[in-house]
């Protein structure tokens, strides 16, 4: 997956503005004409969902007695075969802006601004983002910077690993002693002589897991005897404890050897959707998931698709109905800023899985602008609304 990578937001510089200085702000598009004068650019931040989906991996192995399990331990519920199982354990939605293409805008300073009459600061990220014209204070301005798909090994695969069923690993031949009588005739006597024939024979399945179960039983006794004083030697409570806790290990490994073992390994996978204005309460494909495959590419030719779904909330409508009611011509206006909307944000397998959350979504509000020459002004730097007004 693609590394998604952001750096902190930083003050970049710092201009003067006299009382009778005229700033101007031109919205810039492929049309738009190069700028006669000085000045900067800036850009409004869009939204990003991200969504990251946690998968656990169950690798399953099935244990050398697994056919005894229900003859000699009447166990029931045991590993059937070797298999990987894949499973959505959780969905975690979160957004993060980043500079909108289509929002860049140039601050055109004309000539009467004075380098040693400072009235004002100007705020940018490294990415453009505007951020004001007022410093922030007690705060680094930090982003989040998101991380790059994770992959961990859970605790049960550390322990499982290179001591898988350890204890089948018994001694598998037994000697097998035969008795050979031959007998021998000597004139008119019949002699019998014994032969002792020594062989070593592997040990059949069966007899293993009698033998492994039976030594099962023989660890529960000793438990018992153990907790039930029947030594009568006066142990101290940790002595106890470690004795029944080893013998309660020693129980659950010869166990695995019927029942199996099954290690879950979590895996982490990302994604970031941008959402546009013409793919509202549509549900848009991001990923496929199998539960014998686990995440596979949309071009994949199994799988169910996950799909996420982005539904406007209309905080914004009557805003955006009075901005279309008095629009006019403007030739010039003070610093474009966004009233983001709320939108309800929905990730879906199918109807049993599924996430939704509610977030701010910059690029579906509203954009308008402030006057000219009439404010201090800081934004917000996650969705590119006013977070704080001063007129002058």
């Amino acid at each position: 997956m693609k590394k998604l990578c952001f750096v902190s937001f930083i003050y970049l510089m710092i201009l003067a503005l006299s009382a009778g200085a005229q700033i101007n702000i031109f919205h810039i598009d492929n049309a738009a004409a190069p700028p006669t004068k000085e000045g900067i650019f800036y850009s409004l931040p869009r939204t990003v969902v991200k969504v990251e989906v946690k998968i656990d991996r169950i690798e399953n192995y099935k244990g050398p007695y697994a056919d005894f399990a229900l003859r000699f331990l009447g166990l029931k519920n045991v590993v059937p075969a070797n298999s990987i199982d894949y499973k959505i354990s959780d969905i975690t939605i979160t957004t993060y802006p980043e500079p909108d293409p289509e929002q860049y805008y140039f601050i055109e300073l004309d000539d009467k601004i004075s380098k040693g009459d400072k009235s004002g600061l100007f705020s940018l990220s490294e990415t453009g983002l505007f951020l004001g014209t007022i410093p922030e204070t007690g705060s680094n301005g930090n982003l989040t910077t998101p991380q790059s798909p994770v992959e961990s090994l859970a605790e049960t695969e550390k322990d499982a690993f290179g001591e898988l069923f350890k204890y089948s690993a018994d001694v598998s031949v037994f000697e097998k002693v035969d008795t050979i009588i031959r007998k021998i005739n000597m004139d008119t006597m019949m002699v019998e002589r014994q032969y002792y024939k020594r062989t070593m024979i592997e040990k059949s399945p069966e007899q293993k897991a009698k033998e492994a179960a039976d030594f099962i039983a023989k660890i529960k006794d000793s438990r018992f005897q153990l907790i039930s004083g029947f030594q009568e030697v006066n142990y101290n409570r940790e002595t106890l404890e470690y004795m029944d806790t080893q013998l309660k290990t020693m129980e659950k490994e010869y166990l695995k050897l019927y029942t199996g073992i099954s290690i879950h390994k979590p895996m982490t996978f990302e994604y970031k959707y941008i959402p546009l204005p013409n793919q509202i309460n549509a549900e848009i494909p991001i990923f496929k998931f199998s539960k014998s495959l686990g995440v596979i590419d949309l071009d994949g030719s199994s799988g169910k698709v996950v799909t996420i779904k982005i539904q406007r909330v209309g905080n914004t409508n009557t805003v955006a109905a009075y901005l279309k009611k008095a629009e006019k011509e403007v030739k010039t206006h003070g610093f474009s800023y966004r009233i983001p909307e709320l939108a309800r944000v929905t990730v879906k397998l199918d109807e049993n899985t599924q996430k939704e959350t509610q977030c701010l979504i910059s690029q579906l509000g509203v954009i308008t602008y402030l006057p000219v020459n009439k404010w201090k002004v800081q934004y917000y730097q996650e969705t590119g609304g006013i977070k704080g007004l001063e007129l002058q």
